[in-house]
């Protein structure tokens, strides 16, 4: 084991999963867990995550180089306010969160100068949320995005591109604006449109006799309204203006679905267009994204080799840091 520390907020799929990936590595840090759940934390050394697990918060970040806060938006602000006076010079901190602009914004005004912010968002389809579900290879061969401030030091951030390499993801970078800007589309958008599908069937006199139909479409259409409640709102209002012009866009693809539906057989030939070209956009997507292939061979980034990774982190744990930069 090396003296390099790697403290994970969060014992859920994601933290664990980041865990047993990292521990699969030659020399592998000393990897602590906090999570509010003791027990879920126990359970995730249990599982091989993890060395030790902490249950005092500040505890579990004051020794880290590097710290993963692995857990909901709702709880990654009161998080940083309450560990950023005890993280020691040099420490490295990121997270897990869909929501890149709001996490930067936090990191910016409660972190002090000597620890470093790289955001982080692993682009990953875990099979469900629980412990049971994590997995040392869910992030093999998937993007994870990283979201460092423009002045963002380098040496963090170069730390963080071997940790998502040693996970067996690949580095995908974007500022936080175009981050949130992409992921309100594709991510937040549906949503809201799985909790509009919800309330307008819900309300119904007949959702009792109707939700006896309801099969394995209405539950991956429906799958967006799930997980934590405040997150959810947290993301909807981070995200407010962009979600709007989703919205109107949305709403304007809608009308022209209703207008051809109400023309009726004058417009069929129309709407099969339209649902062909759909039909057609959602294989190619669903194809790239199972082989984890969105590159383009003309822009591909040179691969990163992983013989030699975890002695960068080792020499980055040891005293070998910028002083003084500001990872913000």
């Amino acid at each position: 084991m090396s003296d390099f520390t790697v403290t994970v907020i969060g014992a859920g799929v994601i933290g664990a999963s980041i865990g047993l990936a990292l521990k699969q590595t030659k020399d592998a840090p000393r990897l602590l867990v906090h999570d509010k759940d003791n027990e879920q934390a126990k359970a995730a050394v249990k599982l091989g995550a993890f060395d030790k697990a902490e249950w005092n918060l500040i505890n579990a970040c004051e020794p880290a180089d590097l710290i993963v806060l692995a857990i909901p938006l709702s709880g990654i602000r009161p998080t940083l306010q309450v560990i950023a006076p005890y993280l020691k010079a040099g420490a490295v901190v990121s997270d897990t969160a869909r929501s890149k602009g709001s996490v930067l914004a936090w990191a910016t005004e409660l972190l002090p100068g000597h620890v470093h912010f790289i955001g982080g968002d692993p682009l990953v389809h875990a099979a469900g949320p629980g412990q049971g579900h994590a997995s040392a290879s869910l992030f093999h061969n998937r993007l994870y995005c990283l979201t460092p401030a423009p002045a963002a030091d380098e040496t963090a951030v170069q730390l963080m591109v071997s940790v998502v390499s040693i996970l067996g993801a690949k580095p995908f970078f974007l500022d936080a604006p175009e981050h949130d800007g992409l992921a309100a589309a594709v991510d937040t958008l549906p949503s809201i449109l799985s909790v509009t599908l919800l309330q307008t069937v819900v309300s119904q006199p007949s959702w009792r006799e109707m939700r006896k139909l309801a099969g394995s479409l209405f539950e991956q259409t429906s799958a967006g309204a799930s997980g934590d409640p405040d997150s959810l709102k947290d993301s909807l209002l981070g995200q407010r203006e962009t979600l709007l012009h989703w919205l109107d866009s949305y709403q304007a693809q809608l009308q022209q679905l209703r207008a051809l539906l109400a023309e009726g057989e004058p417009s069929a030939e129309i709407l099969a267009q339209k649902l062909d070209q759909a039909i057609v956009e959602r294989h190619n997507w669903l194809v790239d994204y199972q082989r984890g292939d969105f590159d383009d061979p003309e822009l591909a980034p040179t691969p990163i080799e992983r013989p030699g990774l975890m002695k960068q982190l080792i020499g980055f744990g040891g005293g070998g840091r910028k002083q003084g930069s500001k990872g913000k």
